[in-house]
């Protein structure tokens, strides 16, 4: 069998993604930074999701050569994004101090679970029949919508360092 499909459609998930996000974008960024951040974010609150790989009833590592120490790596590295992803949101919400800490911490280790997990389970998955309903949904549906927010947050993130930058700079030669 071949994964053709599968990957078909995690390039689908990633278009459609991208195609509402950007449809609502305006509205977004009407929110400031504020709102940009935490509808970004707040998806990835859901990544609890990626426990499934823990549970054997749901995911079969054996026909993807995955070690059960991977797999508690990738499981347990998407819950930390969750914790994380749950504080920067309340950090940015409620202005804390930290929250510039928070959303960074935030999304340097989501974006590196994913980075790890992603490109690991598309390119070793040959035969998409293995994957299971719960497994194409997520990969199909729930991976590109990381992606896409990782990749808007990245962008967001760097502006705002950049826009800080200049700010303190500016104020600090005047």
């Amino acid at each position: 069998m071949n994964a053709t499909l599968l990957h078909l459609s995690i390039i689908t998930g990633v278009a459609t993604w991208s195609l509402l996000f950007w449809i609502n974008w305006d509205w977004i960024k009407q929110g400031g930074r504020k709102r940009i951040f935490t509808v970004l974010a707040s998806v990835h609150t859901f990544r609890y999701i990626g426990l499934v790989a823990l549970i054997p009833s749901f995911f079969n590592p054996e026909p993807f050569n995955f070690s059960h120490t991977y797999l508690q790596q990738v499981a347990y590295g998407d819950f930390i994004a969750v914790i994380l992803a749950i504080v920067a949101v309340i950090a940015v919400r409620k202005e804390w101090k930290t929250a510039a800490f928070w959303t960074w911490a935030f999304f340097l280790e989501g974006t590196a679970d994913t980075l790890n997990a992603g490109p690991n389970f598309a390119l070793h998955i040959t035969d998409q029949n293995l994957v299971g309903a719960m497994g194409w949904l997520i990969l199909t549906v729930y991976v590109p919508a990381l992606v896409v927010t990782e990749t808007l947050l990245g962008i967001h993130l760097v502006r705002g360092a950049i826009v800080d930058r200049k700010t303190r700079t500016t104020s600090v030669s005047q």
